[in-house]
This record gives structure tokens, sequence and C-alpha cells, in this order.
């Protein structure tokens, strides 16, 4: 979808996945009101006011009850404020859903408040400014991706809160994170007139890496650029020690591991596929496939060699993260050296440029 097809509006919404599989939902807020679900961009309809500062949303037959209220399965729930689900700030509108026997909580925010609160769970508040900038750039271009395929895949939340989307710590920013939403408002990454897959992670560990290579995104703009600017990162360097039944264990073998060694690497020297022995067995994994069986935090990279001695293999690595796109400390030493937060987001995503959407 082109960015010049999408309709002009003065404030574009996102709907954020904040929890699901839940049992109960309990909301308090000022002023609390049930509303009938619209389409963006409608007119609201009136809303029905809630008893009390606190309501509980359970489901009740085919629906939800909502304090004393029975409804269907969708329940928007407005506020004259900010609404708390336990120590966790919401934004004036929330959404329960019947998922099955289970119920999923969405809030509802403009994108740019959005924005603020991915920056704010993205980056440090201690961030050069024009780092901040780009990573809110980078941020709302994701968003707004994930919300046309969202809509063209007739799904009525757009993204996640986690790590698999992107980081979103709330509706409660830092300043720092609330001024680089505010400072780039309405500002996207596009490619000819369409928004970009804006990828990014914390530290490529001195160069990042294609698309292709790391999230099978064959895409001109994610392509290896030199870094060179995150190597005071915390996760620059790192080692991750495991003995072979742990490692046997942890990749579903049905022994320890005796051998393991990096089979292929990718242009930028990542590790692409492994070869490794438990017993008499013998099989070849992708490296993803690796990283994701060990856990994403505990093999941060795939920038790694590995040694084996006495049965315990060494992992050496370097960087955090799938390596594509944006590198969040980098831009921070870029921006330590003076470079301006478009001329960032141009070095880690070549071929691209900034349009403003509203």
């Amino acid at each position: 979808m082109l960015l010049a097809s999408l309709p002009a509006r003065a404030e574009e919404l996102i709907r954020v996945v904040v929890a699901e599989g839940l049992t109960s939902v309990k909301l308090s807020g000022e002023r609390l009101a049930l509303r009938e679900p619209v389409e963006e961009g409608q007119e609201e309809p009136p809303s029905r006011p809630l008893a009390g500062a606190t309501i509980d949303v359970t489901a009740r037959g085919d629906g939800l009850r909502v304090g004393s209220v029975e409804i269907g399965p969708i329940a928007v729930i407005v506020a004259a404020a900010p609404i708390r689900m336990g120590d966790r700030v919401l934004s004036t509108v929330a959404v329960v859903e019947r998922t099955g026997s289970a119920l999923r909580l969405i809030e509802e925010l403009p994108l740019d408040d959005y924005v603020a609160g991915v920056v704010s769970g993205e980056l440090p508040a201690s961030f050069p400014a024009e780092a901040q900038k780009a990573q809110a750039v980078a941020a709302r271009t994701y968003a707004l991706v994930k919300k046309i395929e969202a809509e063209g895949a007739g799904r009525s939340f757009h993204l996640g809160a986690n790590v698999l989307s992107q980081v979103y710590a709330g509706a409660a920013p830092n300043p720092a994170a609330r001024a680089a939403a505010t400072t780039t408002r309405g500002e996207v990454l596009v490619r000819g007139n369409e928004p970009v897959e804006a990828f990014f992670h914390s530290t490529c560990g001195g160069r990042t890496e294609r698309g292709l290579d790391a999230l099978g995104r064959d895409l001109p703009y994610l392509v290896s650029v030199p870094c060179g600017h995150c190597h005071d990162a915390p996760g620059a360097r790192w080692t991750l020690t495991r003995g072979g039944a742990e490692l046997g264990k942890a990749l579903g073998l049905s022994g320890p591991v005796t051998a393991l060694k990096v089979s292929e690497r990718t242009p930028s020297g990542r590790a692409a596929r492994v070869e490794l022995q438990a017993g008499g067995q013998r099989l070849g994994l992708t490296a993803v496939d690796l990283r994701q069986r060990l856990g994403w935090s505990k093999l941060p990279s795939l920038a790694f060699e590995v040694k084996e001695k006495r049965g315990t293999f060494t992992f050496t690595g370097r960087g955090q993260g799938h390596g594509a796109g944006l590198c969040q400390w980098g831009a921070a030493g870029m921006a330590r050296e003076g470079t301006s937060y478009r001329d960032i987001l141009r070095h880690y995503y070549p071929g691209t440029d900034l349009a403003k959407l509203y």
C-alpha cells in the first residue's frame, strides 16, 4: 500500500496488545465509561458511564461482564484521564476482547503517543536527542507498516508491546522520548512512496546485517553497512558458557552435545548454519534456530565463535539483536559526534527518504 493512498487524518491511531490470555481485567480511572466500537475516523457515539473508579471485566456467557453490565464480546472503556491496569499506565481508551474463554486487552492511542512510549522503552533517557529522534522515526514507520498489514488482514489490533514487535513502555514516557516524538511528529521513512520496514536492534558490534540474512527480508534498504560507533555498548562483547548436557536438553536432543561448529557464515561474518553431534546423532541447524532454542537473550547475537573444552562450550560474540537496520547504540555514538537524526537514518537505511504523514 502506498503512502499516498492513506486517508489524511489529523491524528493517526494505533492499537497495541498490552496483555492476552487473561481470565479477568481490572481497570481504574477517572469517569470510566463504556462506548460502542467504532471504525477509525468515524464520529464517536455517546458513552455510558460506569459506576465507580475501578471496574472488573470478566467473561460471561458468550460475551463480557463490565462491572455490573453485560455486553457482547468487545468492550471499549474510556476515561477522562489515563486508565491504569495495576502499575501500568494506559491511554484513555482500553479495549477488552473475548478470545475463546480468555480476554485480550488492547490499548488505543494516538500514534505519536505510542511512538513516545516505544522510544522510552527502547532507549535509555540519557541517549543524545538526535539518536532519540532517529528511533522515533524508525518506530513510527515500523508501526505504520504493521498497521497497514493488520488492517489488510482484518485484525482488531496492529501490534504487540514486547520485543517481538517494539518494546512499548506504556503511556507515561520519559521527557526525552516525548520530545523526540513531538519534534519528529508525523515523519516516516519511505522508499518511493511506500513506508519501509524500519527494523532496528540494540548493538551491531561493528557492522549491521542484511535483512535477508537476519530476518529473511530481502529489502534494498536493509543492507549491511559499517557502524563503528557502538563499541562502548554494554552488549558489544559477550560470552556464553554451556555444558554439553545443557545444550542437548535446550536443543531437544536425546543426549549431550559432544561437538558443535559454525559451518556457514553470512557476508558480515555472522553464523548462518551450525553442525553439531550428540552421541551418534549428527544434524545441522540454521543459526537463527539455534539462537531461538537457546533463548534470544541468552545467545545475544549470531556474531559469535564457539569452542569446546572438556565437554563445555564457550560462545564468544559481539552485538545484541538480529543486526538489521538501525543500530541503537551506533546511532547514539553518531549523535555524540554531531550527526543529525536524518543522516543517522540515511546511514542505516540507505536509499530511503523522510516524508511527512501528518
